[in-house]
């Protein structure tokens, strides 16, 4: 006998719950059966059994980040907002149909129903209203879909088995060759690249994206920074608050990969960047302590001003309390 959606639904919730998983702070209650009746006729659709238990389950999680991801990076959609990605990208679809070799339903087909998307702009859907298969649709290569689950129940089991930490399909190439990847003069591979090294988060990445950050590529290295972040590894913390204070002193060229380096130390940790940035003005070498300095006076963030005075006051280098009193004065703090 088959197991039923609602089934497969309940063992993933008794599992997000054992793990403690962050998405139970997001997840939205469930709707009424009378309700999600509602919103799929008003759309002019029939549903199947698996979507009408996913959504009297839970109606999606709110807000972003882990608060609201089913699975890594994914984030889980309420029901409202998956009909209004479906209309967007039914309409996408019939505006860049090319008859008769790419019919729009290629490219987004109308028995697709999202039920969640990432930060790189990825849907994942069920095939057939909810009967079918879950796959990634990847907008930016028509018909390169990456199959998640054989069928919905499939998927559902495949996340309460295999637990919060679900393992993508191995990369599509060495690490080293993605990353290199991100240099490419070809936009549609170096986009795929960053995709894929932002989904899958491959460990072994870390080297070859700590080194890509001197890229001379303004693109390639902001990525990097961006992907460095998600992997999640301690490693990255001084090495992205170097990068914020090297760069954020050039021009607008090396602000925008100061922001980015900015935004991947935010990522590598549940804690807030300027704890990272506290952390390093305290205990860090020399250089570390100057580039955190900077760092600061980048962010333009006033709650710096209690670090900062404290290295002013009692660090034992006389450059680093020179700096932070500079930078005191720079985040309108003064000594």
């Amino acid at each position: 006998m088959a197991r039923s959606p609602r089934t497969a639904l309940a063992e993933l919730e008794a599992r997000l719950r054992r793990a403690q998983a962050p998405i139970l702070a997001g997840l939205r209650p469930g709707l009424s059966a009378a309700e999600v009746a509602r919103q799929f006729a008003e759309a002019h659709l029939e549903p199947g059994a698996d979507l009408r238990a996913l959504y009297a389950w839970h109606d999606g999680a709110a807000g972003g980040g882990p608060p609201a991801e089913l699975m890594a990076t994914a984030r889980f959609l309420s029901l409202q907002e998956a009909m209004e990605i479906r209309r967007f990208e039914l309409g996408t679809a019939a505006e860049n149909e090319f008859l008769p070799d790419v019919p729009a339903a290629e490219i987004f087909d109308p028995q697709w129903f999202p039920i969640l998307d990432d930060p790189v702009g990825r849907v994942y859907v069920v095939e057939e209203l909810g009967a079918g298969r879950v796959m990634i649709v990847d907008r930016m290569q028509v018909g390169a879909h990456e199959v998640l689950g054989e069928s919905f129940v499939a998927f559902v089991d495949s996340l309460a088995h295999d637990g919060l930490d679900f393992k993508p399909p191995p990369p599509s190439a060495d690490v080293a060759v993605l990353v290199a990847r991100l240099e490419s003069k070809n936009d549609r591979e170096r986009v795929r690249a960053g995709q894929e090294l932002t989904r899958k988060r491959p460990a072994a990445a870390f080297e070859p994206l700590v080194a890509m950050l001197e890229s001379s590529d303004p693109s390639a290295r902001q990525t990097a920074a961006l992907i460095l972040g998600l992997l999640g590894d301690r490693r990255a913390i001084p090495i992205l608050i170097r990068c914020i204070a090297r760069w954020s002193t050039r021009d607008s060229i090396g602000r925008s990969d100061a922001t980015s380096a900015w935004a991947g130390l935010r990522d590598v940790s549940k804690e807030d960047v300027l704890t990272h940035l506290e952390q390093a003005l305290a205990e860090g070498d020399t250089a570390l302590r100057l580039d955190a300095i900077t760092s600061i006076v980048f962010s333009r963030d006033a709650r710096g001003a209690v670090a900062l005075q404290a290295a002013a006051m009692s660090d034992a280098d006389p450059a680093v309390r020179a700096a932070a009193e500079q930078a005191l004065r720079a985040v309108g703090e003064p000594l």
